[in-house]
């Protein structure tokens, strides 16, 4: 008689803590959220057609002849050393790992930032790193061209290319939250 109590009292204890479990708990049949990754490096060399010190912008041109003029970051030491026809390289490593969450939810962006530069006398150079965890919402998707367009970390809506190892890309819509686990080293 004690033993059925002790089995009833167990199995009543089972019951009362089974629709507690995890909504993200594994059960059959379920699918997983889409997920996948988007990985760029990117490297530029140009040469220094003009300086201007006070305003720290360098005019570039590269080897297509194309001419820009670009804000040289405070986190680039030593700026004052460069010359006309020095030659400048910028590298862009940046690897961001998505999951797709149906649905609308709430932004989300919790990131930092960390820099490091020439001592000074060395070359002119610096390396800004951004990483972090970024909620956004799905504004745009185009299924033909694999872009999805969404707000990036500083609110400016940005549009990136989606390789063909995503898996499932035709099941992302707009409105879909994506948690955005980034890495960006310049």
């Amino acid at each position: 008689q004690r033993m059925k109590i002790i089995g009833v009292g167990i199995a009543a204890a089972i019951l009362t803590l089974a629709p507690v479990m995890p909504a993200g708990a594994a059960t059959p049949g379920a699918q997983e959220n889409i997920s996948f990754t988007v990985a760029d490096v990117s490297s530029m060399t140009a040469k220094v057609v003009d300086l201007d010190y006070q305003a720290r912008t360098a005019t570039l041109k590269d080897d297509e002849g194309n001419v820009r003029t670009v804000k040289v970051a405070d986190y680039v030491t030593n700026f004052k050393q460069m010359r006309r026809g020095d030659t400048v390289t910028m590298e862009v490593d940046q690897t961001m790992t998505v999951e797709v969450q149906p649905g609308p939810g709430d932004t989300q962006n919790i990131g930092t930032e960390s820099q490091t530069s020439a001592m000074p006398g060395q070359k002119p150079s610096g390396i800004l790193t951004i990483e972090g965890r970024l909620k956004t919402r799905v504004e745009a998707i185009d299924y033909d061209a694999r872009t999805v367009t969404f707000k990036n970390r500083k609110g400016v809506l940005t549009k990136y290319k989606i390789g063909k190892d995503a898996k499932r890309f035709d099941e992302v819509r707009r409105g879909d939250m994506l948690v955005i686990d980034y890495k960006q080293t310049t």
